[in-house]
């Protein structure tokens, strides 16, 4: 098997919403990875929570794409939506 000379070129993501335009992307908020990643709860309703396993007011925590783990806290809006919070620092 061949070894690379040089690290493979990793391609940033995309995905298409209900037209078939990219989604709007984000930096990394980890310190030093600057790669842009897919908004991925745009029109998460609260009901959407369970299927997943998280609860409203709890931080619950998933993985970006570029590979780091990111913590929010999702909070119901008056629309049925889900505002995510991001989670900052430890509790005392």
């Amino acid at each position: 098997m061949p070894f690379l000379r040089y690290p493979p070129v990793v391609a940033s993501p995309f995905s298409l919403d209900e037209q078939g335009q990219p989604k709007p992307t984000y930096p990394c908020p980890r310190p030093g990875c600057r790669r842009e990643v897919p908004v991925r709860f745009k029109g998460f309703r609260v009901e959407h929570l369970k299927h997943v396993g998280w609860e409203a007011y709890r931080v619950e925590s998933y993985v970006n794409w570029c590979g780091h783990k990111r913590e929010v806290i999702p909070v119901p809006r008056e629309d049925g939506l889900v505002a995510f919070v991001p989670a900052l620092g430890e509790a005392r």
